[in-house]
């Protein structure tokens, strides 16, 4: 797969992630994406709309342009999957992105096709009462796959946010918003046994790295953290690898140095 198409592919995933749809881990892959991708972040928050609309259709009206493209999307995935023989796989064969899956894909395509069926049907027939009932239903299967945590929810909401302030780095995108410091990483090398990536805060001004939290990688190099700081006090972020515990100061050359300013 080219360059192009996977990336294609990644933005058809979006439609989804503005679903809420998406496994935890495909999720961060694509939350990475999109916080250092400028076309990506556009095309989340208006899917995202569109999606919100949808999910309340007996009380709110849904922009048919959105939906569409939100449904156009989605489908556009499940015909490339089907013509390769992946909706049934549980998971992908390794000459595929991790980001492409099977049975969730298909589930998600049908929920989204159901109830852009509702608002199509409020749209057009006027038929309010079985469209909520119909859209009650569609509304919990949704709910059930958008709950998460208060702080993932800020995280998320921080990484895709218009205001905030991106910082590209070799593996990713240092993303700071407010008082919030987060890397968005997804391309990490593995890591050998034994060892852990460290983040690394230097406060404004000066030149000496404080420690602060390890974390590994998923399976396809994929990381999103948010560190313990004060971002506005914050003048220099830095990775490193080190042995599992952490360090006390770095004892290898760093992935990443970046000033934030």
């Amino acid at each position: 797969m080219n360059d192009d198409s996977m990336r294609e592919s990644m933005l058809e995933s979006v439609a989804l992630y503005a679903l809420g749809v998406l496994p935890p881990e495909d999720a961060a892959l694509v939350a990475a994406f999109i916080a250092g991708d400028d076309e990506a972040r556009r095309e989340y928050h208006d899917l995202r709309a569109a999606a919100t609309a949808l999910a309340q259709t007996a009380d709110e009206p849904v922009d048919s342009a959105r939906s569409a493209r939100l449904k156009e999307r989605l489908m556009a995935r499940v015909r490339a999957d089907a013509a390769a023989g992946r909706l049934s796989a549980a998971r992908v064969s390794p000459a595929y992105p991790a980001w492409m899956w099977g049975t969730g894909l298909a589930a998600a395509a049908a929920i989204v096709f159901s109830v852009v069926t509702v608002a199509q049907d409020v749209n057009t027939r006027g038929e309010l009462a079985a469209a909520q009932r119909r859209a009650a239903t569609l509304q919990t299967e949704l709910a059930e796959s958008q709950r998460s945590s208060a702080a993932e929810s800020r995280t998320l909401t921080d990484l895709l946010a218009p205001d905030a302030r991106r910082y590209p780095v070799a593996a990713g995108t240092v993303v700071v918003r407010g008082d919030h410091v987060y890397f968005a990483l997804s391309k990490l090398a593995a890591l050998p046994k034994g060892r852990v990536y460290q983040a690394w805060t230097a406060a404004k001004g000066s030149a000496t790295m404080a420690p602060s939290v390890t974390f590994t990688p998923n399976s396809d190099g994929v990381a999103i953290v948010a560190l313990p700081v004060d971002a506005t006090r914050v003048g220099t972020v830095a990775v490193s690898v080190e042995p599992e515990g952490g360090s006390k100061a770095p004892t290898t050359t760093p992935t990443f140095v970046r000033p934030l300013s």
